[in-house]
């Protein structure tokens, strides 16, 4: 009897030996490159064309997937100037290591084809219940920011792997991240203390924590889900007495009092009575535990002002123009005015500063669709009957306002005097994935400068270089519909006279309802014309505006100009 045995082998193997021993004849395999290569460079050309046509139509005469070299000359200068430090090396592989990887992002997303492309491939995909990388879906036509939604169901963000995890997050041309939340914000009350002044925390919550039913059926109605690590670092705020209004369960009780969500569909933010709402009881809370200047009284009234609006996770899909399953909301804003009928406005000697982010802004900025003058810090100016004063940005919520905060202090205007208490209002997604780094709050005497400087109420038109341009988010990419470049101008001349100039910061519109002005595609060595004034001409309706800076901190703590392209 004869025995066969057989070796068994595994499927990878298998298919090595198969693929292995294909035979492709030279006609198929040269037919098969040769498609590959069209459709490879086919893309290419169509890029190409189609940023050659909008060239015809803009100043700038660079390509995207050239861009890359228009750094070189001044890292080339930088290390001759100290071709033997070590640290100069570094700097300028950094640099050029970011300049790589934003042209990569620029073809990727700003591409001809693409750009076609995406929004179509979205609606196949909307039509079978998916979203993308920005949002997600839900039932009854209700849309989620999935950064909203990470922030809730990932990790505690107060667990040790997840804090190492997200500090190490950061690419190497960037500054890491530091993402515990607890020591800066102890770090910034006893700061504050030691000049008098109080700090009272305000976390607002976001969609996903209030509103979970409406994104899965996993929960019903009134179920509040928070962060794992949220009364952990309730706890730690508490042991070191810091001040913490609950504004979760002041919008649940909301929620239950009049039977209506406290956000909007297809919004990240709260609707205008949820905002009032929590108002109220920040005003009860403050009165309840400060002491206000009798004088300091003011007279406003509200006016009921309705306003429709598409929700900007809506325009995080990237849908086709044409097609958009999703109607613009309505919603009754009230409008705070002072006595002669003018909008309201911050006041720097207010005694209650409130640093807040698009929370505070969503009815208190135009630009961002939805009124003016009707946000939180106007109604808690209205509900105290006293000024306020204010400094508010869109996103970045953990770092970007406390920047501002020390800028102001490191220029020599102390926007900490005369105040009794803080308010600092920011997202709880940012406890998650913020940017906490400690930052000092110093008074003090900003050197002189060689940066243009121009008086309130004056113009001047000047020509000038750009040597360096802060990035701009791609439209649909963040849930904010307008952008602020930062623009690093050299060689500067006076348009009119002889007169030269050093350099100047100056910020530009580069994002407007979510369309690309020209200034977002400026590159470094472009040369500009441009009618530029003092930014506290349009601070008070620009200055809330997503706005992106300029790396250097020199540049940053320099006096920023208003920058009126004037295309050629």
């Amino acid at each position: 009897m004869t025995q066969t045995s057989s070796i068994k082998i595994s499927r990878v193997q298998q298919a090595r030996d198969e693929v292995g021993a294909t035979d492709i004849r030279y006609p198929a395999a040269s037919w098969f490159v040769g498609i590959w290569l069209l459709l490879l460079f086919a893309v290419l050309a169509v890029d190409h064309f189609g940023e050659w046509r909008q060239q015809t139509e803009q100043k700038s005469t660079s390509f995207r997937s050239l861009a890359v070299l228009e750094d070189v000359p001044a890292i080339i200068r930088d290390v001759s100037e100290d071709p033997f430090s070590f640290p100069t090396w570094i700097a300028a592989n950094r640099r050029l290591l970011e300049r790589i990887q934003q042209t990569e992002e620029d073809i990727e997303e700003q591409g001809t084809m693409a750009s076609w492309m995406r929004p179509w491939a979205q609606r196949i995909l909307l039509m079978v219940g998916v979203g993308n990388e920005k949002a997600y879906p839900a039932p009854q036509s209700w849309l989620f920011y999935r950064i909203d939604v990470d922030s809730v169901s990932g990790p505690g963000f107060l667990d040790e792997y997840q804090l190492q995890k997200q500090a190490t997050v950061a690419a190497e041309w960037e500054t890491p991240l530091q993402p515990n939340p607890v020591p800066a914000i102890i770090d910034f009350h006893q700061q504050l203390a030691a000049r008098g002044i109080k700090l009272l925390l305000v976390p607002v919550p976001v969609k996903p924590e209030i509103l979970p039913d409406k994104f899965t059926s996993r929960f019903s109605a009134g179920h509040l889900v928070r962060n794992p690590s949220y009364l952990l670092f309730l706890d730690k705020l508490q042991e070191a007495d810091v001040w913490v209004a609950d504004v979760a369960e002041w919008i649940m009780e909301y929620q239950l009092t009049h039977q209506q969500p406290a956000f909007l569909q297809t919004d990240t933010h709260w609707t205008p009575s949820a905002m009032q709402w929590v108002a109220r009881q920040l005003s009860a809370e403050l009165s309840n535990n400060l002491v206000l200047k009798s004088d300091g009284r003011i007279a406003t009234e509200k006016k009921k002002f309705p306003v429709s609006n598409q929700g900007d996770i809506t325009s995080m899909l990237d849908l086709p123009a044409t097609w958009n399953p999703y109607p613009a909301e309505t919603a009754i804003t009230e409008r705070v005015l002072l006595p002669d009928g003018s909008l309201w406005h911050a006041s720097a000697d207010a005694e209650v500063l409130v640093l807040g982010d698009s929370f505070s802004n969503i009815y208190s900025l135009d630009a961002m669709g939805w009124g003016e003058s009707a946000g939180l810090v106007e109604h808690l100016s209205h509900l105290l009957q006293r000024p306020v004063d204010r400094i508010v940005r869109n996103d970045q919520g953990a770092f970007i306002t406390r920047q501002l905060l020390a800028k102001e202090l490191a220029r020599g205007r102390d926007r900490l005097a005369e105040k009794k208490v803080v308010v600092y209002q920011f997202a709880t997604r940012e406890l998650a994935f913020g940017d906490w780094r400690p930052i000092p709050f110093q008074l003090k005497d900003l050197p002189p400068s060689n940066f243009l400087s121009i008086a309130p109420g004056r113009r001047m038109k000047v020509r000038g270089t750009v040597r360096e341009i802060s990035p701009v988010p791609r439209p649909g990419s963040v849930p904010y519909r307008d952008h602020v470049v930062s623009v690093h101008l050299v060689d500067i001349a006076d348009g009119d006279k002889s007169d030269s100039f050093s350099q100047a910061v100056v910020f530009l519109r580069s994002m407007t309802d979510n369309i690309w002005t020209s200034a977002a595609r400026i590159r470094p060595g472009d040369e500009l014309e441009l009618t530029v004034s003092n930014w506290s001409d349009v601070a008070d309706e620009l200055d809330g505006l997503n706005r992106s800076e300029l790396n250097e901190l020199e540049l940053q703590l320099q006096e920023p100009l208003w920058g009126e392209w004037q295309e050629k």
